[in-house]
């Protein structure tokens, strides 16, 4: 079984039991928040659990298929991963990725294929839920400037390591940060057979979404963040695997990815002081602005490029050229258009997302310092951040 409940029982533990004088303390609000997720959470499991059973049963064929050269977009949160990836999963020639339904709600082929018939019937008689979902997705995304999410939209598939209770993301958005210390380092503190389990059931999934596609030469592509310290991992269990690291100045990522954690921490409860994960994201970063760049350093340069933050959100069409160059893709004339019009898009747009160092505790010269070979290998100006950022930043 690839669930691990062991972890569950903790989070369960220290939710309830073991959380006076944590930043996760229980509070009126997180209890709430605590059993309206649960509530939402076990149910839903269920049922994914109960389709992936049912693939075994009706479509062990996905066991067989071959996952050829994926690529994953890495770096730290907020170096433009979300943009870079919405902009490569546009080329159907070359790429596939997974959506935010398939993941969170469809990783079994029974359901994909339950839930498109369903689809398909309520396109018959007006769509009216889709219609709904819609609403609400745009409802969702007015108040989330941060990170839009959108169900037909390509997304992290991290997210598929919640139906295994196995992801930084469950315990950095709890605020336990012991729990999250052996993902942010995975490839030398993750155990072994943790390392194994989490794997594969990541590739048994990315088996699914192949089977359902069915369409050769094109790759898996996929954006994860916290996939920056599973290089090595990742090459173990897909050899001929290709990477794109984007890289941003620290000075603009970390305050931004801090701003989203405090974000996260305030909306589940009520942490012991304002941005209390500071510590932890400074370290994290540290770790994943060097980490990943020296293990690929061990392979061929045609495996791998880095992508600097700043100069593709100034020429996104630029910056997709070199990374195909780099890696073997050819441009289609199709694509060619998107990358334009992508590239006068992005050149008239700003973020509403804004913070403030000084509010956040955070001393620019100290961090100047922290970071120095970041600054020193990459050119960065260590400047005042300019507090609001370009949609690349997602």
């Amino acid at each position: 079984m690839k669930f691990d409940f062991g972890a569950l029982i903790r989070f369960l533990y220290k939710s309830f039991l073991k959380s006076k004088g944590k930043h996760y303390h229980l509070t009126p609000k997180r209890l709430g928040v605590l059993l309206l997720s649960l509530g939402i959470y076990l149910p839903v499991q269920l049922l994914i659990w109960s389709g992936l059973f049912l693939d075994e049963v009706f479509f062990r064929g996905y066991q067989n298929v071959q996952i050829q050269s994926p690529v994953f977009i890495i770096g730290n949160p907020r170096s433009g991963t979300t943009f870079l990836h919405r902009l490569l999963a546009k080329d159907k020639e070359n790429f596939l990725s997974m959506k935010t339904w398939e993941i969170f709600i469809a990783p079994s082929i029974f359901m994909r294929k339950v839930l498109t018939a369903l689809a398909r019937a309520g396109r018959a008689v007006g769509a009216p839920i889709q219609r709904r979902l819609r609403r609400l997705e745009r409802e969702w995304q007015r108040e989330n400037v941060v990170h839009k999410l959108a169900l037909n939209a390509p997304e992290e598939d991290e997210y598929l390591l919640i139906h295994i209770f196995s992801t930084l993301k469950i315990w950095s958005f709890a605020a336990m940060l012991d729990e999250a210390h052996p993902y942010v380092y995975f490839d030398s503190l993750m155990e072994p057979q943790q390392k194994e389990r989490i794997l594969d059931f990541y590739a048994r999934c990315l088996q699914r979404h192949l089977f359902m596609h069915q369409e050769k030469g094109r790759y898996y592509l996929a954006k994860n963040p916290n996939f920056s310290p599973m290089v090595d991992s990742l090459l173990a269990r897909f050899p001929d695997a290709k990477f794109i690291y984007l890289v941003r100045n620290p000075l603009d990522a970390v305050p931004s990815h801090l701003s989203l954690k405090e974000a996260e921490w305030q909306m589940l409860g009520d942490p012991l002081e304002a941005y209390a994960s500071r510590d932890f994201i400074l370290e994290s970063s540290l770790h994943w602005y060097t980490y990943p760049l020296e293990r690929l350093a061990e392979e061929d340069e045609s495996r791998f490029i880095v992508v600097n933050f700043d100069q593709m959100v100034a020429d996104p069409r630029k910056a997709v050229g070199e990374i195909y160059r780099r890696l073997g893709y050819e441009i289609t004339p199709e694509y060619e258009k998107v990358l334009r019009r992508a590239t006068e898009r992005s050149r008239n747009h700003e973020s509403d997302h804004t913070y403030s160092l000084q509010k956040m505790g955070l001393d620019r010269e100290q961090m100047v310092r922290m970071y120095q070979s970041v600054f020193d290998r990459f050119q960065f100006a260590a400047r005042e951040p300019g507090g609001r950022e370009k949609q690349g930043g997602l």
